[in-house]
């Protein structure tokens, strides 16, 4: 059982500490990657890890034990989210295979093929719509309940991360667009994201956008880019609303906490960071400093636990004990 904590706000999140650790130590020659998520409760917790390891583990956090429910070898494994009701998981893999699993049992209940490549998705906030991105330049989205695709747009250049906007109207993806001297410019596309009508298109002084994110009031979409800016800019038009520094300059992962006053970055190495989104300051931050690993940063749906891949290939979880904070 996890030892109860504050909900994490700017102030008390400068206290945040290790309260438990999930899954066993799993040595590999290879770079790691894992890809976290929590159920709407945040009762579970689950892995995707993405080299190296078991490919998909799960967790009761109401268990005392720190061994997974439930642990399969998925080859491709891309990323996993719990469905409404904690009782299904969804798991997608790099050929674009749609799997669902029983959150209780760890069976497989079914398997879908939705026709393409699969390097980023994101699911929607009610579940029923996910966003498929190819590398290469395809942008799809899927339905779940239909099983069936809703729209699908090929875009030259490199695609990386991914997001929909909290109430489903808006797609966005990070592009690195290809230039005549064989460097790429950084770009953001913004679609309707119920007819696939592109709304917006936008460039920027950067190489790349690695990750995107929207604000969890849906007024700001998020971009953090090669350059080392988190960009806020405005719906639908793109304009930049204000800019902070992220913590490092390649942040492949962003995450708000759900008052949306925090903001957790992960880059590409054994780090990641949690901002205040008032001022742009850095208010914690933790690194196992090994560089052959990466994680996503993910914050529980009730605003009082912080997740993160370690390099061992255990889950660690932050919070903060009532007796660790005193008000400055």
């Amino acid at each position: 059982m996890l030892t109860p904590s504050l909900p994490l706000t700017p102030d008390t999140a400068r206290h945040l500490s290790l309260l438990r650790t999930l899954g066993e130590a799993e040595l590999s020659p290879y770079s790691r990657w894992q890809w976290l998520g929590w159920d709407a409760s945040s009762r579970y917790l689950l892995s995707v890890q993405k080299q190296g390891g078991m490919s998909l583990r799960w967790w009761d956090l109401h268990a005392e034990s720190h061994q997974p429910l439930a642990a399969h070898f998925v080859p491709g494994c891309v990323a996993a989210w719990f469905l409404p009701g904690s009782q299904t998981l969804l798991s997608v893999t790099v050929r674009g295979t749609l799997q669902t699993w029983s959150v209780t049992d760890g069976q497989r209940l079914s398997s879908v093929e939705t026709g393409g490549s699969v390097s980023h998705a994101c699911l929607s906030a009610d579940g029923t719509r996910l966003l498929l991105v190819a590398s290469v330049g395809r942008v799809m989205l899927w339905d779940l309940e239909r099983r069936w695709l809703v729209w699908r747009k090929e875009d030259p250049g490199q695609l990386h991360g991914c997001a929909l906007s909290p109430d489903g109207a808006f797609a966005a993806v990070g592009a690195a667009e290809d230039q005549q001297d064989a460097d790429t410019r950084a770009a953001l596309i913004l679609w309707d994201a119920r007819t696939g009508r592109r709304i917006a298109t936008r460039a920027f002084d950067a190489r790349r956008i690695w990750a995107v994110a929207f604000t969890p009031s849906g007024e700001h979409l998020v971009a953090a880019n090669s350059s080392g800016d988190l960009l806020f800019l405005t719906l639908p038009t793109l304009e930049t609303a204000r800019t902070l520094k992220a913590p490092a300059s390649m942040a492949l992962h962003l995450e708000f906490n759900p008052e949306g006053s925090l903001l957790a970055a992960s880059p590409d190495t054994s780090a990641f960071a949690v901002i205040d989104v008032r001022d742009g300051q850095r208010v914690f931050a933790y690194s196992d400093l090994d560089d052959q690993q990466g994680s996503t940063a993910n914050f529980s749906p009730d605003g009082r636990l912080l997740a993160w891949g370690m390099d061992d290939g255990k889950v660690g979880i932050w919070g903060v004990k009532p007796n660790q904070w005193r008000e400055d």
